[in-house]
């Protein structure tokens, strides 16, 4: 198992729909997810199913059939932008039909609400473990831009960087494959942080990880 630790920096904003706040949702600024990142190569290296149609989720089986695993990426000075005011029209974006607008307009649904973005510029540090990502882009030098986020909104690049020493796993994603592992951090059910380890320890625990 190759082990390659990894920079990634935010092209652009991007949110995720983490924690209910008054009028919205907030994104979790610390960390990007384990899952996320993986998802995210799968799709800008070609590992997707070419179909407008989601499978059933299944993160185990999915997760399973990829070439690598990776650590949850962190930053030290993590940041939002200011909240944003956002719209959803069910009619424009769902295609749905009158009478479904309108029920949902009776209900709880809410039309307008506000994001919170982590801003363009912020590094976060992590590392892959399995196949080497950057090998099937070698023509393109050593740097994989792909898309995450809500709606995939948001573009990250990943490089390598060998100044990284530490890493945090997902124990929940660990659960999945049988595994648990103390937790430091609960942040989300499917984000639950273990204590930082040694990138050889790291690599250890994940190749249990089939």
């Amino acid at each position: 198992m190759k082990i390659i630790p990894i920079r990634a920096t935010t092209l652009t904003p991007f949110n995720y729909g983490h924690l209910a706040v008054q009028g919205g949702v907030a994104t979790i600024p610390e960390i990007i997810g384990d899952r996320a990142v993986a998802f995210a190569l799968a799709a800008a290296l070609g590992f997707m199913r070419a179909s407008v149609v989601l499978p059933d989720k299944d993160y185990r089986v999915h997760l399973a059939a990829m070439p690598w695993r990776i650590s949850v990426l962190e930053t030290k000075h993590p940041r939002l932008l200011p909240p944003l005011a956002r719209r959803s029209d069910l009619g424009i974006e769902g295609g749905y039909p009158d009478r479904v607008r309108r029920a949902a307009a009776s209900g709880n649904f809410k039309e307008f609400f506000s994001i919170q973005e982590v801003p363009a510029g912020q590094d976060y540090s992590g590392a892959v473990f399995g196949e080497d990502p950057f090998e099937r882009v070698r023509d393109a030098g050593d740097a994989i831009v792909v898309r995450i986020g809500s709606n995939r909104t948001g573009m990250l690049k990943i490089e390598r960087d060998a100044s990284v020493e530490t890493v945090r796993l997902n124990a929940a994603t660990a659960l999945l494959f049988g595994r648990r592992l103390p937790v430091e951090r609960y942040i989300l059910h499917e984000t639950q942080l273990t204590g930082p380890m040694t990138l050889d320890e790291a690599a250890s625990e994940v190749g249990t990880w089939n």
